[in-house]
């Protein structure tokens, strides 16, 4: 938090500066208005990163004073405070533009625990400012193994290898396919791709290799294939292991004869592309059921690219929802919903046996249900919520161990908890938890 700039607005002196010291013991700079007039002039003066703001006032509405500043300034982030029993106001108050709120009395733990979150969604939107300006061909991640796999992709893209994406139905193949062709030396010719499962055996041979006039029945005029309008580019073959054993060896012959001849037709077109194949099938397994070609699979998987399911690299969810309220606000003019942490939570542990593709469509459906709301657990999908009991989230353990070691794990899985949600603040982490320094440490090692 060191250098963040935050504006305190609070008519309680006592509190506010209470608030203002630990703010300040976290390497925050703050600044404490006692009234709206204050806050209004603090804005004018100067810029904050962060709008800290009591609702209640005594000179003013304070919803109007959060309008106005967010108005003025409106990179800024805000929390609200509220002492009252109900969260009318606050949701209100979220609805203007704050990210959360908390209600009084609060221990300075939460308060600072609620500024790390705003923290982490505020360099969320960075990175995905970061990567637009990239081009629109980057695949959004904060996972370390979703980086290697972009340092790998990046490093092969230059070559004219085939490339075997590997991965579960909805995990960004086609998007990671568009990656390798942008950072290709043939990125200004066509890249053409084909779902091999979507097309019927009976068209396919003629959509890959073209067909010539007078082929069979209904063919009045010549036409290209997929494989020749390639010519040049990139060919992306999806759902590789569909394609059919006959035309598995036709493929194999193009690829190293670099021509193809069209369906009907004698004369061979040059071929000159670069293959990247996709599956989520096992061809190795295939080969040894005879259902694939092994010489075909050892010309395609001259490098191997493995992409994860989305529930191996669960730090990207936060990160795509917000990406995909952007693409579908832009799009649609769909207006933007706020997650609570609850939801947030349970959208985060979700297995999503769909991939990056679920989760896409689920925040496209929550946006379309519940436009500039908040969503909280009651308002996701019912298979989110089966796990749900009065709201609450219970951990899932096994039964068949002592009681010691139960609790050992989870104390274990608990501090790692805590330690997340602080950013690794280990004195936060101490704070929230109830034990010094030392006896976190110990507990660490």
């Amino acid at each position: 938090m060191d250098g963040l700039k935050l504006l305190v607005v609070e008519d309680d002196p006592l509190f506010g500066g209470a608030i203002v010291e630990a703010l300040q013991d976290a390497g925050a700079v703050t600044r404490l208005a006692t009234c709206g007039a204050e806050a209004l002039e603090a804005s004018l003066e100067e810029t904050f990163d962060l709008v800290l703001q009591d609702i209640r006032l005594p000179d003013a509405n304070g919803l109007e004073i959060l309008r106005g500043i967010l108005q003025k300034q409106p990179h800024a982030s805000a929390l609200v405070m509220t002492g009252y029993a109900t969260v009318d106001s606050a949701v209100e108050a979220m609805k203007i533009g704050a990210f959360d709120f908390l209600t009084k009395p609060f221990p300075m733990e939460i308060l600072l625990l609620k500024l790390h979150k705003v923290l982490e969604f505020k360099q969320m939107e960075k990175e995905i400012n970061l990567l637009r300006s990239n081009g629109g061909h980057t695949i959004i991640s904060r996972s370390p193994a979703m980086a290697k796999l972009m340092e790998m992709a990046t490093a092969v893209a230059s070559t004219d290898a085939s490339i075997l994406l590997l991965g579960e139905s909805g995990t960004g193949k086609e998007l990671l396919t568009d990656f390798i062709h942008s950072k290709s030396r043939r990125f200004d010719k066509p890249c053409i791709k084909v779902n091999c499962a979507a097309i019927p055996d009976t068209l396919l041979e003629s959509e890959l290799f073209g067909v010539e006039r007078g082929a069979f029945t209904g063919a009045d005029r010549s036409r290209k294939g997929y494989i020749e309008a390639a010519d040049g580019g990139t060919l992306f073959l999806d759902e590789i292991g569909d394609l059919p054993l006959h035309l598995q060896g036709k493929l194999l012959r193009i690829l190293e004869e670099k021509k193809v001849s069209r369906v009907g037709g004698t004369k061979p077109y040059q071929a000159n592309f670069r293959l990247i194949s996709a599956t989520n099938c096992d061809l190795k397994e295939m080969v040894r059921e005879k259902s694939f070609r092994e010489d075909l699979y050892f010309r395609l998987n001259v490098v191997p690219l493995g992409i994860l399911p989305l529930r191996e690299r669960r730090e990207d969810i936060p990160l795509l929802i917000a990406h995909f309220q952007e693409v579908f606000s832009a799009k649609e003019g769909g207006e933007k919903v706020t997650f609570s942490p609850e939801a947030l939570e349970i959208l985060s542990r979700y297995d999503y046996p769909g991939n990056i593709r679920e989760l896409k469509n689920m925040v496209e459906h929550l946006m379309i249900l519940y436009p500039g709301r908040t969503i909280h657990p009651r308002h996701l999908p019912s298979l989110l919520q089966k796990d749900l009991k009065a709201g609450e989230l219970f951990e899932q353990f096994s039964v068949d161990r002592p009681l010691r070691e139960a609790v050992h794990e989870f104390e274990q899985r608990y501090i790692a908890k805590v330690l997340k949600n602080t950013g690794g603040n280990k004195s936060v982490a101490a704070r929230i938890l109830g034990l010094s320094r030392k006896v976190l440490w110990e507990k660490l090692k």
